[in-house]
């Protein structure tokens, strides 16, 4: 196993690189690419070692890139039209604080699971590691609880509520 690692490291370190073009992260993948490579050996069917490598390796990069990517576009449903620019007028300024209250409000109303999860990633802005072991649970369940939040938020709110 180590000479694999030593042998494709510089390799896999590169395809993560050229994707997210960060060297900490790029190692961080690398890593990561590394021990999907062990757990994932069994289904190797010997053709093209480096090719099957590289590919777990770009993956990896990839879904760094749209899980990131996901958060920002969270982030920004969350902040849009809730944070009040300068020079507003006191009507906005009371329209704006009505919308966040809605939306606190409206967060008080979904299953308690979701609300603990979006209230920590929303508005405390915990990473998904750091809501795992804040709520005693998995980094996939905090993932999950995430996905049906945003799911249920769909099915169960208007936009003219807010």
């Amino acid at each position: 196993m180590r000479v694999l690692i030593e042998r494709y490291k510089n390799y896999v370190f590169k395809v993560t690189f050229n994707v997210v073009h960060d060297e900490k992260l790029a190692e961080d993948l690398a890593q990561e690419t590394f021990i999907k490579m062990i757990d994932a050996l069994d289904s190797y069917q010997s053709q093209g070692f480096k090719t099957w490598l590289s590919r777990i390796a770009l993956n990896k990069a990839i879904d760094y890139k749209r899980k990131k990517q996901r958060q920002k576009e969270d982030l920004i449903f969350f902040e849009q039209d809730f944070h009040l620019s300068k020079g507003e007028s006191v009507e906005e300024e009371y329209i704006g604080k009505e919308r966040v209250k809605n939306v606190h409000n409206s967060i008080k109303k979904m299953p308690e699971k979701l609300r603990d999860t979006v209230s920590c990633y929303y508005f405390e802005g915990l990473s998904y590691s750091e809501i795992a072991e804040k709520l005693a649970i998995e980094e996939k369940t905090v993932e999950m609880r995430l996905y049906r939040a945003r799911k249920w938020m769909k099915a169960n709110w208007k936009e003219e509520d807010f």
